[in-house]
């Protein structure tokens, strides 16, 4: 119980603006659809359960700026163009800043490969069942914000065509999208569940 309120006290609240008004641009189309929650029901066996830790201050290794900015140098020549449609360069940059920031200095969440969990020591928001999941806050250039899950931004921006398109047909959930290793603070991009 005293897990469950500590968790609790760390939940991100949702933007109380409804993106999904009639009239909304592009913009908001697009994060909604990014944002929109979807998961699949648990039908297979997962491949490997990863360590979950909670206390992740003490464990992480942050990077220095200028690796930081090699990081995200080297993460746009990964960036998928539909991207590029959506984001500006300059907003692009923040959400990839964020995602160096807050990921340990030696993992790489998409060229990192598919062995290893890399663990989000960012924001985080805790669903119906009480499991914490990676979140991710975007400012827009109006100082609204948008939260959402780390791992369906991520997929959004590094995703190649068909895999994208997988994604898009799970079924709508309120929820990330699953972790093949089973913890919901993975982001690496090889363990989303498709």
């Amino acid at each position: 119980v005293a897990a469950v309120a500590a968790v609790a006290a760390f939940r991100i609240t949702w933007a109380e603006k409804d993106m999904a008004e009639d009239g909304a641009g592009m913009m908001e189309r697009v994060l909604t659809s990014v944002f929109s929650f979807f998961g699949r029901e648990e039908t297979e066996k997962k491949p490997r359960i990863s360590t979950f830790y909670w206390n992740q201050e003490k464990r992480i290794v942050q990077r220095l700026e200028e690796e930081v900015s090699t990081c995200v140098e080297i993460w746009h020549s990964y960036v998928h163009p539909r991207v590029r449609s959506i984001f500006s360069f300059a907003e692009l940059d923040v959400i990839l800043f964020q995602l160096a920031r807050n990921v340990n200095k030696d993992e790489d969440p998409i060229t990192g490969g598919s062995e290893d969990c890399v663990l989000w020591h960012g924001d985080i928001t805790v669903n119906n069942k009480m499991e914490v999941q990676a979140a991710l806050c975007i400012v827009h250039k109006d100082q609204t914000k948008t939260v959402g899950f780390t791992n369906r931004l991520l997929s959004f921006i590094f995703a190649d065509d068909d895999s994208y398109a997988l994604l898009q047909n799970l079924p709508v959930t309120k929820d990330a999208l699953q972790m093949a290793c089973g913890n919901q603070l993975c982001v690496n991009l090889a363990h989303i569940s498709i």
